[in-house]
């Protein structure tokens, strides 16, 4: 019986680069005050801990847990899940580093490591 498997993940391309482009401009935005008052303001320490939490959570938090019966991609800032049950998937394909599949008329991409790309593919070829 298969136990629970838990892999980080990206979303598509596009998404990842607008959501990181945001992420690096509240740490460019930290810098410029900085230079700008000249010396190190409380507005620099908050923009940097923002810039940190966030970075941490868009690490951390996005993760796929493949269950015997669903796939289940957490999302960084949202409470509801993404459940797809392994039945709905439909035209899986894997590239080096990107899963991509329909469920419900839906496609979907997601970007993982090739390590973890290569046990997802194992682990859903026995569906």
């Amino acid at each position: 019986m298969m136990q629970e498997e838990k892999f980080f993940y990206q979303p598509n391309l596009v998404n990842t680069i607008i959501i990181w482009s945001w992420t690096t401009m509240i740490l460019l935005l930290g810098i410029i005050m900085w230079l700008e008052i000249t010396h190190f303001q409380w507005i620099t320490a908050v923009l940097f801990l923002i810039f940190i939490a966030l970075t941490v959570l868009q690490i951390f938090r996005r993760t796929l847990k493949i269950t015997p019966d669903k796939l289940v991609f957490s999302r960084m800032l949202q409470a509801n899940y993404l459940t797809i049950p392994k039945s709905n998937l439909e035209q899986l394909r894997f590239t080096n580093s990107t899963l991509q599949f329909t469920a419900g008329g839906q496609t979907f991409y997601f970007t993982f490591t090739p390590h973890s790309l290569a046990a997802i593919k194992e682990i859903l070829a026995d569906k």
